[in-house]
């Protein structure tokens, strides 16, 4: 079951819920756990700051980056069904209750280690042993200290616990829900019905004995326990703790240009966080501050409270409210922006390495329409920049917009696993054919690890070369042309190759087209998530995995290049290769090097290998087949603009070639396609041709795209080249 699925699935209106009538009549109510939860009516406010409270907060503390976060515009929001929200942060007392019912591990605790302040009290980072247990703060937690060191995974598991726990004490109707707030439901709550920068006014002397914040006005270092202050320190709708203590996690994922009305979502992996903490001023500590972080993340200052409501939130934005900025603050929006300021930058990764290079696999088409594989040198360089704007990434070269849309799902992956790079910097990719436009979206995967390396300070073996897409989960994604890329690595003596492991089983189109001996002349490993990637590329592998490598080397030390079918089924190298995949099961050299010695590798191509193989065998031609041509007038000249000197003999060679190496399934297109092109090439010699003889050439165009069009349509065929 996915959790964050569940954290965020709806409750059903309160008021169908004749108990939920009486406690919205009493405006509280107690769930069985004995936390008090107060009713906020449905309602509008307006969500964000204005340009004088931004003015404010720059003036004290914040910084741009901080307050641009808030957006430039008043965002009028509605709050369409009222909800419950907790009076008080969830406390230690609570947490424990819940963690003895579920044996719930929390994230810092799995990790070992959390964000908070260090033995000397003073400077924040990382420590070893800190969790919900002991944040670190020198003193024994109380049961009404709000619990602390909780990541939103933690929360959102906390919510879905409650919601069991109260519907089987029939304290919420079968589609009711406990979760986080949205963004606006929190603000929302927190104004309760103000538009100043905090729910008691814009005084800041107001702040006193109401909040717990940065400051000897509090009365206390760390966290103080919930509702310390009493009435003076509850909003309008009886909230306490909205300001200060422990900032709150939010449902949403986090939007860093600006807050959203409705529930939002479009950044997986970053959430929300509002309200501020001890160890914020003032400036941080408002109803419009907000950021965001990794929803793996704890630290000593983050913690959460309870909201049942209606699905996913009853927000509405009715319309953005213009602001004028004063002249000259404008800032330009960088192209890929992460969560940068000065507070988050204390925790920031910094770059364990200034430049790193991996070797990227690439296809080309030449003029006569050959696909020829190749490898490039594909390099990561960390160059400080004059200013302390947020890290982005960026070419020195002119790409295509596939490859940039890659190397951008690059970087929002390595923002899940390590949302602050350190600031001032800008991370350039360049090429070693660096006049050449690069295009296409292989090499995610190449990006990847180069900013893994950057950030974390792997160092990438030379001799390894990579393909693959990339996408925000981690996954390498299956890419085209994996056997001439592969012949491309051979050709350029690269030692070990990973490609995707969907493209697995291109090895058998690579021993078809080329050779068996492909399998032995370097090592395959196949890849389905970034780690794996990082586990082959790297320098100091695991033992494991270089032991594999080492025993794989020394069959391929016993076989030559031309060696025969035959030598693979040598009784000591069968066993090495077993070894091999004993400790490394994605060694895909060795597997099908297995599967050739007991006779289990097709004669033919793979149906996807084949289809492939018969659109590329045209090359430059395969424009004309999908031409809208009108039938002429007699004797019209057929036109042939720029067709390369040998194309129709480059075409029909390889199609003759692949004639018993095709998929039986494909070979009525093959034909087709062999009978398309004579006809072209008839009509490419003739200066003029009868309507009738361009009839007859177009009806074998359409056979070709008859053909193609039954095997698109053909569920089995469809099942196969998907599977």
């Amino acid at each position: 079951m996915n959790r964050v699925r569940l954290s965020a699935f709806a409750a059903a209106l309160l008021l169908s819920n004749p108990a939920a009538v009486l406690f919205a009549q009493e405006k509280t109510m107690t769930t069985s756990t004995g936390m008090e939860l107060v009713w906020i009516p449905a309602g509008e406010f307006m969500m964000g700051s204005t340009p004088e409270e931004r003015e404010w907060a720059l003036a004290n503390g914040c910084d741009s980056k901080e307050t641009k976060r808030e957006s430039d515009q008043l965002y009028k929001v509605a709050i369409r069904q009222g909800f419950w929200m907790g009076r008080m942060e969830v406390t230690v007392g609570q947490w424990k209750s819940f963690v003895e019912a579920t044996s719930h591990v929390t994230d810092g605790e799995k990790k070992g280690e959390s964000i908070t302040c260090n033995r000397d009290r003073r400077t924040w980072g990382l420590v070893k042993g800190a969790n919900w247990k002991d944040p670190n703060f020198g003193f024994k937690l109380k049961q009404n200290h709000p619990v602390s060191c909780i990541s939103w995974n933690d929360a959102s598991a906390f919510c879905e616990w409650l919601t069991e726990k109260e519907k089987k004490a029939n304290k919420l109707s079968a589609e009711m829900i406990c979760r986080l707030p949205t963004e606006a439901e929190w603000e929302y709550a927190c104004r309760a019905g103000k538009q100043t920068k905090f729910w008691w006014g814009d005084s800041t002397e107001g702040a006193e004995r109401r909040c717990n914040i940065k400051g000897p006005q509090s009365g206390f270092e760390f966290v103080s326990p919930v509702d310390h202050f009493g009435p003076r320190g509850r909003n309008g709708f009886g909230l306490a703790d909205m300001l200060g203590n422990v900032t709150e996690w939010c449902l949403d994922d986090f939007d860093e240009t600006r807050p959203h009305g409705e529930f939002f979502r479009g950044r997986p992996g970053i959430h929300n966080l509002r309200g501020g903490c001890f160890r914020n001023p003032l400036s941080r500590v408002r109803c419009a501050y907000r950021y965001g972080y990794l929803s793996s993340y704890s630290a000593s200052y983050y913690g959460f409270r309870v909201c049942c409501g209606v699905p996913d939130g009853s927000g509405e934005s009715l319309g953005q409210i213009p602001s004028i900025a004063r002249p000259g603050t404008e800032e330009k929006k960088p192209a890929v922006a992460g969560v940068a300021d000065k507070e988050m930058q204390k925790d920031a990764r910094k770059f364990a390495r200034n430049q790193s290079s991996i070797k990227g696999l690439y296809v080309v088409r030449t003029d006569a329409g050959l696909r020829v594989g190749g490898v490039q040198d594909i390099i990561a360089t960390a160059e400080r920049v004059s200013n302390d704007r947020e890290t982005i990434c960026d070419f020195v070269t002119d790409v295509a917009k596939d490859t940039q849309i890659s190397m951008e799902e690059a970087e929002r992956l390595l923002k899940v696993r390590h949302p602050v790079w350190q600031a001032g910097h800008k991370i350039r990719f360049s090429y070693s054919n660096k006049y050449t436009k690069q295009a296409g979206g292989s090499a995610g995967g190449a990006f990847s690890v180069l900013l893994l390396s950057l950030l974390d300070g792997m160092q990438i073996d030379p001799g390894f070369a990579m393909t693959g897409d990339v996408t925000v989960d981690g996954k390498i994604r299956e890419v085209g042309a994996v056997a001439e890329k592969l012949r491309g690595a051979l050709l350029d003596k690269c030692r070990i190759v990973a490609i995707p492991e969907a493209n697995e089983e291109n090895l058998n189109d690579l021993a078809v087209l080329y050779s068996p001996a492909m399998l032995w002349s370097m090592q395959i490993l196949s890849i389905a998530t970034l780690d794996d990637a990082a586990a082959v590329a790297r320098v100091n592998r695991a033992p494991n995995l270089t032991k594999a490598l080492d025993l794989f080397g020394q069959v391929q030390w016993s076989l030559s290049q031309n060696a025969t079918v035959y030598a693979l089924r040598n009784p000591a190298i069968v066993q090495t290769l077993r070894q091999v995949l004993q400790l490394a099961p994605n060694h895909s050299s060795a597997e099908y090097m297995l599967r050739v010695a007991n006779n289990q590798l097709p004669a033919t191509l793979s149906l996807g290998g084949s289809l492939d193989e018969i659109w590329a065998a045209p090359g430059p031609l395969l424009g004309f087949l999908f031409s809208d041509y009108k039938e002429p007038e007699k004797s019209k000249r057929y036109y042939f603009d720029k067709v390369p000197s040998g194309a129709f003999k480059a075409a029909m060679d390889r199609l003759n070639w692949l004639q018993f190496r095709l998929h039986p399934k494909t070979r009525e297109l093959k034909t087709a396609m062999v009978d398309y092109m004579i006809s072209l090439d008839q009509l490419h010699r003739q200066s003029t041709f009868s309507s009738g003889t361009l009839r007859l050439h177009l009806a074998k165009r359409d056979k070709v795209l008859s053909e193609a069009h039954l095997l698109g349509t053909d569920r089995k065929t469809l099942e196969e080249m998907m599977h």
